[in-house]
């Protein structure tokens, strides 16, 4: 077996999400089926200072487009390279396709969060993200997507045929462990953390709610915010400015801790010390920082809308995330009750073992192997109808 993968997002400097896991996933690829042979694409001329995919059977494959325009890389010049190398499946893995279908394709869909919150799009990028979902749902081989919630929404809004949709469910980076306290001190100290401390993921993007985390956490207590902190990862330089404005507004800077991104070797050791991660998102189409904390030994406040409750089941406390008093209800909570947090943290621990890399790996394996059978039965219904 051959597969074509669109690579990029594994060859961004910045990695994110969907980069990361990709890399746990075809390495189990490489490593499960040592004798398929994987193509990884992407557009990245500089070679990165590390060895991404290590493996024999999986091949960096950069290719340009001079002149590129309208993603003319995703929608024409990847798929003719694909036909052109021979490939068996395509797989386009972060939720658009290409406009050309030559091989069997397979689109894993994460979500529709450009549709349901558009701010800051422009409206051509929000057509052309229509048009490649409803393409993906009509003329692509198979399509993966992490949570029930984002398939249904696929199946009822465009029309995508149930049958030919694979849920599969991601599990937590590879790189997420348990940090002991002794071992996780010497970084808490370079953040400056010296009591216990609520942690949260944020961003610019309004979806990640941080401005509301914000609000709940000057609701709290004078006497509790004392004696927490509030910790925020993960904001660029602009976003930073404007969140720190905002505390400062608010008069709780003594107790919010504020930082841009952090490397990837801090994440564990600051999650595992945390006692909450406060993760309201106001959407998402799976929820890996849920796992992640589930990993970390660290109790979850999330949300009760979109994919999350079916991640975080009962291991999570649920919240409004549109209403800050309800997310400060929830941290209260939390924060008041320390056995409420270790009945979470174990309900985390045991709700991980629906969530590996074996399983998730063993699944999309399955749906390569019917995307390119689709074809095959496709190719031979047509040959009979001829």
């Amino acid at each position: 077996m051959r597969i074509g993968l669109d690579a990029r997002t594994i060859y961004w400097p910045t990695r994110r999400g969907t980069g990361k896991n990709l890399i746990d996933l075809y390495s189990y690829v490489a490593h499960l089926q040592p004798d398929w042979e994987i193509r990884a694409y992407h557009r990245l001329s500089e070679p990165l200072n590390e060895v991404i995919l290590p493996h024999a059977n999986i091949i960096d494959r950069y290719m340009d487009m001079p002149g590129d325009r309208f993603d003319a890389w995703e929608r024409f010049r990847l798929p003719v390279q694909a036909w052109h190398d021979q490939v068996d499946v395509l797989h386009c893995p972060a939720n658009t396709c290409p406009s050309l279908f030559p091989v069997p394709t397979m689109v894993t869909i994460h979500d529709l969060i450009p549709l349901d919150m558009p701010e800051g799009r422009l409206t051509s990028q929000l057509s052309h993200f229509r048009r490649s979902i409803h393409r993906a749902c009509k003329k692509a081989s198979w399509i993966i997507t992490p949570s029930l919630y984002t398939r249904n929404r696929l199946v009822s809004e465009f029309g995508a045929d149930p049958h030919r949709i694979t849920i599969n469910p991601w599990a937590a980076d590879s790189n997420m462990h348990y940090v002991p306290e002794n071992e996780a001190d010497k970084t808490l100290r370079r953040y400056a953390i010296d009591r216990p401390y609520v942690m949260h993921f944020g961003a610019a993007a309004p979806r990640k709610n941080t401005k509301r985390v914000i609000e709940a956490w000057a609701m709290l207590n004078h006497q509790v915010r004392q004696h927490w902190q509030l910790v925020v990862v993960g904001l660029d330089q602009k976003t930073q400015a404007r969140i720190r404005k905002q505390v400062d507004n608010l008069g709780i800077q003594a107790n919010v801790n504020l930082n841009g991104f952090i490397p990837e070797e801090d994440i564990a050791p600051l999650l595992s010390g945390a006692e909450i991660l406060a993760f309201p998102s106001l959407s998402e189409g799976f929820g890996l920082p849920i796992l992640d904390a589930f990993e970390a030994h660290t109790a979850v406040l999330t949300s009760d809308v979109t994919s999350l409750p079916e991640v975080a089941g009962e291991a999570g406390l649920l919240v409004n995330p549109e209403d800050s008093v309800s997310i400060a209800n929830g941290l209260s909570r939390l924060i008041k009750d320390r056995s409420f947090r270790g009945d979470l943290i174990q309900a985390g621990l045991n709700r991980l073992k629906q969530y590996n890399w074996q399983a998730t790996t063993q699944r999309y394996l399955q749906a390569v192997e019917q995307a390119s059978g689709v074809i095959r039965v496709r190719s031979k219904q047509l040959r009979k109808a001829a």
